[in-house]
This record gives structure tokens, sequence and C-alpha cells, in this order.
């Protein structure tokens, strides 16, 4: 189970790495430029050609989905793990009396 849920967050990661690339990428609504401009103006159109926008808009809906069911796999597996190990189910010993000093 240590394997899958490593996996599983090393796929998290990269997915947020890419997806937050790829929203950088995009070009602006207004057309000042952005991130974009900084890769030397027409980057993503020299990349994906005149349709960029559709391009990168279409990987960020899938990376997105991607993210969200990688994340609520991970909080499934994880739901376990934690629940076995909660604080409430855990027996707490009886706390135990210092032997009673006499006084002289």
């Amino acid at each position: 189970m240590a394997f899958v849920l490593g996996i599983l967050f090393f796929i998290e990661v990269a997915v947020a790495l890419l997806m937050v690339a790829v929203v950088m990428l995009q070009p602006p609504k207004d057309q000042s430029g952005g991130m974009g401009a900084a890769f030397g103006g027409g980057f993503g159109e020299e990349v994906f050609g005149g349709r960029t926008g559709n391009v990168l808009s279409r990987t960020t809906v899938v990376l997105g989905v991607i993210l969200i069911l990688n994340s609520l796999g991970i909080a499934y597996l994880m739901r376990g793990g934690v629940k076995a190990s909660s604080l409430a189910d855990r027996q707490v010993p009886p706390p135990v009396e210092a032997p009673a000093v006499p006084q002289p």
C-alpha cells in the first residue's frame, strides 16, 4: 500500500507542476503578453500551431481532472490508515499513582 501511495504522490506533484506550466503558457485574454511572451512571444503558437488557446485550455482541463481524481484516490487510500491509527481508537492505560510516602 505504501508503494501505491508513493506513486500517487509522485503523480500528484508531477501533474501539479505540469498544470502550473500549462496555465502560465496560456495567452491572456487581453493579449498583453503574459508569461508566454517571456518565452519568445509566439512560443505556444510555434509548438501547438494557431489553435494554441484550444490545446492549452483542453490540456488544463484534462490535467485538472487527473489532479482531482488522483487527490480523491489518495484520500480514499489514506482514510483506512488514518482510521486504524486514530487517537480515539487507542486504549489509554489508567494513570499510575505514585506510592504513598510515609510521613515521620
